[in-house]
């Protein structure tokens, strides 16, 4: 018999009782297959909500979605998009859905798989697709997919159906769960699903429970008190300035709506990289909670994964901004009693209107934190300079006016550059700053160099190895930070060969890119594996110590370093002078006490640094 997750009795026990196929297929499963193999009845994946998944230690990994489906009430078009007879609604297939979640383990979820699977394609046979579907035998379900669809021209259509299994009510036989683990590869050691891959699996099918000593002792002012506060069906929005604390407060009142209401809580970001900065602050919090209390992840990804949950297909950008996407199943959408955004400066108005609609219940905690001038995507404020937030009503919380973040020095400076930069937009905070006992700030340095428009990343690099050796920083210390990739990935690959440093980056490395280039001449599938690439090593960013750190700006919004260098590199067509200017704000406020502004030859921030670097 094998190990079941949660237990029969409690499955059975559960407020919303799983369907007749689910229960039938679990215990057809845990019957026979032997204690090696484990089961997990609906994971919680970070979003992704399989039914079952079959986890075998050496040997690999199952997906398995059930559907207690009439195949009547649907039928495939000819262009093998799957279809509600009733209305004409199209959905997302089963077999779609189901690699979606493997999709997502490589792309997403798993820590260093799609660099594996990249390199070596066998990656990819270690996690294996399944559809059940209950009332059909394995001949009803043959025809309904593949009978109209024999001709040559289906050829992609047959290959994708292909590597996803199904089965019918006549499947569940020894003799035909032998024949399946054997194609697999389930019933003998695997030589790729290693330990540590394994772990990482178990690590997100059952994570662990944190516990009360493993938080830090925390004295929050009057203030915070007051915010991190949870209770039902408040509104609230807070401006968190830079350094204000306010990923400290909404981890906190996180933690306290999960012990609240004895359910998941939902955290957004705009920026995924901060996921793992806001999951690292929840984990400081002294209370006994389980990790998987918490669903961190960014809107896209949550949409994405949303639609996929409920077989909605999402084929282009407009369903995220359509109001009524999630209508078809708005009665089975799983509610939320608390929802937390941050970053929502960044959020359209239609996004916050689709996730206070659909995914939090009518009695539910939404509160949302924000600062305007990191509004790096160019939103619309309202009249009083603030971002748009229509599903909340009244003013914005501003009690988080104190800042532990920075030194004196980078403090002063980025008040004065909130004035002559960014006040005709926005207006200038009330920002004061004291000193964090838990940073030394004896010897804080400022420094601006313009190293000219025809400077390199090479010229970048040998100044900071100059900083290096005069003993003024130490690399560890440091991240550097860019609004686009292309001099991080030289600076990275330098520091890397020559200094023999290591870097945690949130890109690709030069020589994977190089090689990734000549792999996929296609620009639109080179696009794509890259974005896929940058999106996973965003998921799995942490602030490793003893490594270098090189990151955009834009996926370093809400971290911090202690040692800074940032890069300011000439405009081009692609980049709006505005958005320009809150990055670089963004930029300069990430710096807690040393900081080295590079520019490569943009004249108009040149005069700006020059002089206040200097006199802040």
């Amino acid at each position: 018999m094998a190990s079941l997750f949660p237990d029969f009795n409690t499955i059975k026990r559960l407020y919303k009782k799983p369907a007749k196929g689910v229960l039938n297929l679990l215990d057809f499963l845990n019957k026979n297959l032997d204690r090696e193999f484990e089961i997990y009845f609906k994971p919680f994946i970070n979003g992704d909500r399989p039914d079952i998944v079959i986890l075998k230690k050496t040997g690999g990994v199952v997906i398995i979605e059930v559907k207690d489906w009439n195949l009547d009430d649907y039928y495939i078009d000819e262009h093998t998009d799957w279809y509600l007879k009733e209305n004409d609604t199209k959905i997302k297939s089963p077999l779609s859905q189901v690699k979606f979640y493997k999709d997502n383990l490589y792309d997403l979820h798993i820590e260093g798989l799609l660099q594996k699977c990249l390199e070596n394609r066998k990656y990819r046979s270690i996690v294996n697709t399944m559809v059940y579907f209950h009332f059909y035998t394995k001949q009803n379900i043959t025809d309904f997919l593949f009978k109209k669809f024999e001709d040559k021209k289906y050829s992609g259509y047959q290959v994708f159906n292909k590597y996803i299994e199904c089965w019918g009510k006549d499947s569940l036989t020894k003799e035909r769960l032998e024949k399946y683990l054997n194609k697999t590869g389930l019933d003998k050691p695997s030589k790729l699903f290693d330990d540590n891959l394994y772990k990482n699996f178990k690590r997100y099918l059952q994570p662990s429970l944190h516990k009360p000593k493993e938080g830090k002792k925390t004295v929050y002012s009057k203030e915070k008190r007051e915010l991190i506060r949870s209770e039902s069906k408040p509104r609230r929005k807070i401006k968190g300035l830079a350094g204000g604390g306010k990923t400290f407060v909404l981890a906190k009142r996180a933690v306290n709506a999960s012990l609240r209401t004895n359910n998941r809580v939902l955290i957004l970001c705009y920026n995924l990289s901060l996921k793992n900065y806001i999951r690292d602050r929840i984990n400081e919090v002294k209370e006994k909670f389980s990790r998987n209390d918490f669903y961190i992840t960014n809107y896209h990804q949550f949409f994405k994964s949303e639609a996929n949950n409920y077989n909605l297909d999402v084929e282009s950008l407009m369903p995220f901004t359509d109001t009524d996407f999630f209508e078809p199943v708005k009665d089975k959408i799983e509610k939320y009693q608390a929802i937390f955004i941050d970053e929502v400066q960044d959020y359209k108005t239609e996004w916050l209107e689709i996730i206070t609609k659909y995914f939090l219940e009518e009695t539910g905690e939404f509160v949302v934190f924000g600062d305007e001038k990191q509004n790096t995507y160019g939103r619309p404020l309202d009249e009083n300079k603030e971002a748009i937030i229509k599903t909340i009503r009244g003013t914005w919380n501003r009690s988080l006016i104190v800042s532990k973040r920075f030194a004196d020095e980078i403090g002063r400076l980025a008040l004065v550059y909130q004035k002559e930069l960014l006040s005709k937009k926005y207006t200038v905070d009330e920002l004061r700053i004291i000193k964090n006992p838990t940073i030394d700030f004896a010897q804080e340095i400022l420094s601006y160099k313009n190293f000219g428009s025809e400077s390199k990343a090479r010229d970048l690099y040998n100044a900071y190895t100059e900083l290096i050796k005069t003993g003024n920083i130490q690399a560890l210390n440091v991240t550097f930070l860019a609004a686009k990739t292309n001099v991080l990935r030289e600076i990275d690959y330098m520091i890397r060969h020559e200094l023999k440093d290591n870097t945690v980056t949130t890109f690709e490395t030069k020589e994977y890119y190089e090689k990734l280039k000549n792999a996929f001449p296609n620009k639109t599938d080179l696009k794509k594996i890259i974005e896929n690439i940058r999106r996973n090593k965003k998921n799995h960013f942490r602030m490793k110590p003893g490594t270098t750190k090189l990151s955009t700006i834009q996926s370093f919004k809400g971290w911090e370093s202690h040692t800074l260098i940032l890069i300011i590199e000439q405009e081009d067509n692609d980049c709006k002078q505005s958005e320009t200017t809150e990055l670089i704000y963004t930029g300069i406020t990430r710096a807690q006490k040393n900081l080295f502004v590079f520019n490569m030859g943009n004249s108009f921030y040149d005069a700006f640094f020059k002089d206040k670097m200097g006199h802040v």
